[in-house]
């Protein structure tokens, strides 16, 4: 889940940087993503991005809480969907 969220982040990353050349000092990214690509994606997505890199610190330090295998296996299955579908889109 750890990697799974950390190429979300950096596939995030590469579409920001198609609008903006920031550098960014956080792995929280999602607000500033879901300001300028909320008419692109929708906002449901956006919502979930940020629910999903909420969770960054959950499986990088086992023990702070335990993940539902339920949820994330359809957190990675979202993530790779963004990942392959949406993003190449935006680029």
């Amino acid at each position: 889940m750890f990697n799974a969220i950390h190429a979300l982040e950096l596939a995030l990353k590469a579409a920001l940087l198609t609008k903006r050349s920031d550098v960014w000092k956080t792995h929280n990214i999602g607000g500033f993503f879901s300001k300028l690509f909320m008419d692109e994606v929708g906002r449901e997505d956006c919502r979930r991005i940020n629910v999903i890199l909420s969770k960054y610190n959950l499986p990088r330090y086992p023990g702070i809480a335990s993940l539902d295998p339920d949820e994330v296996r359809e957190d990675i299955k979202f993530i790779e969907h963004f990942i392959k579908v949406v993003v190449p889109s935006l680029l």
